[in-house]
């Protein structure tokens, strides 16, 4: 009797733990250092029977119809990525890009998106045209909504790449790195290895020729480029290597070589140099976070980032701003268009668009427009449309939400 009454007691003062754990939580700001002090953003457990779960700790796209359980399980999981990485970041902007919104598309068009976030892995869908937001829609409290909110920094990898092609516009733009044509030769990391001839526009159209060596996320060794420095790599798989044929070859390699260039020829202030490209150019409202950790100068730094929807919405509003300016960076994102490279029988990526342009997708099908993508894994993705001034933005958990309606229809025409 009294080991039960013990047990009962012991239980009582856990759950009362947790509770003031939880309670503390709600009262401090979110993301902050105190937030992640406290752990609160590992109080949210979904693991149950329900539940799936693979090797590689994500969703296959071509897994069917996964259920609401395994969906959010997943979404928070992915969402911790990178958690313990705070080395690389932007602060806040005083003065951030003010957003403007006319949420008057035809109702139609927004039962499909919410019809679908009903169902779907979607969680949240953005729609810029002309200056403005005309669809805001975010995944209701019952599938998505409890574990996400305007303010939730979300994680992507993919979209990564992308804003690293950006960034070594402002790179160019800024001096640190001379032009498109520049190679990688003046960095001692990668001397005696493939990539010291290559150019930095080999480079952000992933064409080094290093396809013999790398495949997506995994190298010739066995190893998974994730969790790798660039120091590591060159010294090990790519010691004493030369290039293959100069093709497309989709990996995160190339924008995680791309960034940590990046830090090399700002001194490895690359902390510096992004906050004075997002939060002074791009006027981020709240915190940009990279992946990685050490010591900089090792190449530590990975492409994959988290920031609040609005925010990274930001960022696209930037590049079409850019882009219809008459300014260096809006030259350069029209070069790096022009010497974009058709991907062919290696179409791995977002698995629709026919080229890739400074880490961009480019020429999808059945669209006419001028049209470049941040693409990536589960059905996240930012399309801009240069033509209609146009920005389609999606989050999502699983790209199983008719991506080619709400997003390829959506970017090229408004409607879907």
């Amino acid at each position: 009797m009294k080991k039960i009454f013990w047990v009962v007691v012991l239980g009582l003062l856990l759950s009362s733990k947790a509770f003031a754990e939880s309670e503390k939580c709600k009262s401090l700001p979110k993301y902050s250092n105190l937030w992640y002090y406290n752990k609160c953003d590992e109080q949210k457990s979904l693991k149950s029977k329900k539940v799936k779960t693979w090797k590689n700790r994500q969703i296959p796209e071509e897994y069917v119809n996964p259920n609401l359980e395994t969906l959010r399980y997943h979404f928070l999981s992915y969402n911790k990525r990178g958690k313990n990485d705070k080395k690389f970041y932007t602060k806040p902007s005083s003065q951030p890009s003010a957003l403007k919104f006319n949420l008057q598309k035809e109702p139609k068009i927004i039962k499909k998106i919410v019809k679908k976030m009903q169902s779907t892995g979607l969680i949240s869908y953005l729609m810029y045209e002309d200056g403005e937001i005309v669809i805001d829609q975010l995944s209701p409290p019952e599938r998505f909504g409890d574990l996400i909110d305007d303010d939730t920094m979300i994680y992507s990898m993919s979209l990564g790449k992308s804003l690293g092609g950006y960034l070594m516009g402002h790179a160019i733009c800024k001096g640190y790195i001379n032009s498109l044509s520049s190679t990688l030769a003046d960095w001692p990391i990668l001397k005696g290895t493939l990539l010291e001839t290559a150019t930095v526009q080999d480079l952000i159209n992933a064409s080094t020729g290093d396809q013999k060596y790398i495949w997506n996320n995994n190298l010739s060794s066995g190893r998974d480029i994730g969790d790798l420095t660039i120091a590591s790599i060159a010294k090990k798989e790519l010691a004493n290597t030369k290039p293959g044929k100069k093709r497309f070859n989709y990996s995160q390699f190339s924008p995680n070589v791309a960034l940590n260039y990046i830090s090399f020829k700002t001194g490895h202030k690359f902390n510096s140099f992004i906050n004075d490209v997002l939060k002074n150019h791009v006027g981020l409202a709240g915190k940009l976070r990279f992946n990685g950790s050490g010591v900089e100068s090792k190449g530590v730094i990975q492409s994959n980032f988290k920031a609040s929807r609005y925010d990274t919405l930001r960022i696209g509003i930037a590049i079409l701003n850019d882009w219809n300016s008459d300014t260096c960076i809006g030259n350069y994102l029209k070069d790096v268009y022009s010497n974009r490279v058709y991907k062919g029988a290696y179409n791995v990526g977002d698995g629709y668009s026919q080229s890739y342009a400074g880490f961009f997708h480019t020429n999808y099908p059945g669209i006419g427009d001028t049209v470049m993508g941040m693409d990536g894994y589960g059905g996240i993705a930012l399309l801009i449309n240069f033509d209609e001034n146009r920005i389609v933005y999606t989050h999502a958990v699983h790209r199983d939400y008719n991506y080619r309606s709400l997003v390829l229809n959506a970017i090229d025409k408004g409607i879907f």
